[in-house]
């Protein structure tokens, strides 16, 4: 069983979204940190997502075992992992990751507590992600915005700058969650799911997604200087290739992390 709760975390899967943790502690590492506050924070960060993965995997079984797709990455769809086993687990992980928040300081666990409350109505009733709008608004939020700010935090304060790149992760989040929405569209259609690209259709979709990438990348660049923020809309020419689209996002996040723009 062992094996199939680590499955059930999918850690492979979310590495960006460690990711998001990592680039906020990039902008507030010290140059001699606390290296057991560090650890703490980097097992946190890995349980936080984890659980935001398993807990989804629980109570999207139904639709997953009629995608052939997401049944191999969820075992609690293929019968690997029952429910409450897959519960139980996830609620270790998230109890866990609270425990050490809690001991990174109270500030710390607030953000960290606001990310398992949303990645939770997210996946479990209410169900967030089965309400159009609110369910790309939430994702932007913990698995974007909230997830920076969690590694931005580290040094005790949050800038003006770390809070316009937590605005930029958000808006490149938003149309993170409409790809994950558009791949799976047939499959959430079939299932009778009420996503955002199934209300406002394929098409709008795509166009958001386009915009929200433009967005996020010209805001990043707009914090080095105003009239770079017009770069972004070089985005819409990668609108066919969400890969590059990624790269040229992770490439301006790297470089502001660094200090080089």
């Amino acid at each position: 069983m062992l094996r199939a709760v680590i499955r059930n975390a999918r850690i492979p899967d979310g590495r960006a979204f460690v990711g998001m943790g990592l680039l906020g502690l990039a902008f507030s590492l010290e140059n001699s940190p606390d290296y057991t506050r560090l650890v703490m924070f980097l097992i946190s960060l890995v349980l936080y997502v984890a659980y935001a993965f398993a807990i989804n995997n629980c109570f999207d079984a139904d639709t997953d075992s009629i995608n052939p797709r997401k049944r191999e990455k969820n075992p609690v769809a293929s019968g690997e992992l029952s429910f409450g086993a897959g519960i139980a687990s996830s609620l270790a992980m998230a109890l866990l990751g609270l425990g050490l928040a809690g001991r990174l300081g109270v500030g710390d666990l607030v953000v960290y507590a606001s990310m398992i409350l949303l990645a939770t109505a997210y996946s479990a009733p209410p169900r967030l992600k089965a309400r159009p709008v609110v369910d790309v608004l939430s994702h932007g939020a913990f698995f974007g915005a909230l997830p920076f700010l969690y590694g931005a935090y580290f040094d005790g304060s949050i800038t003006v700058e770390e809070w316009g790149i937590a605005a930029a992760v958000f808006l490149y989040s938003l149309a993170l969650e409409l790809r994950n929405h558009l791949e799976d569209y047939e499959s959430d259609l079939k299932a009778g799911l009420r996503t955002t690209p199934i209300v406002i259709g394929k098409g709008l979709s795509e166009t958001l997604v386009i915009a929200f990438s433009a967005g996020a990348v010209g805001l990043a660049l707009a914090g080095v200087q105003p009239t770079l923020g017009l770069l972004g809309a070089t985005i819409y020419g990668l609108r066919t290739n969400y890969r590059l689209m990624d790269a040229a996002m992770a490439a301006v996040l790297i470089f502001r992390a660094s200090g080089v723009v």
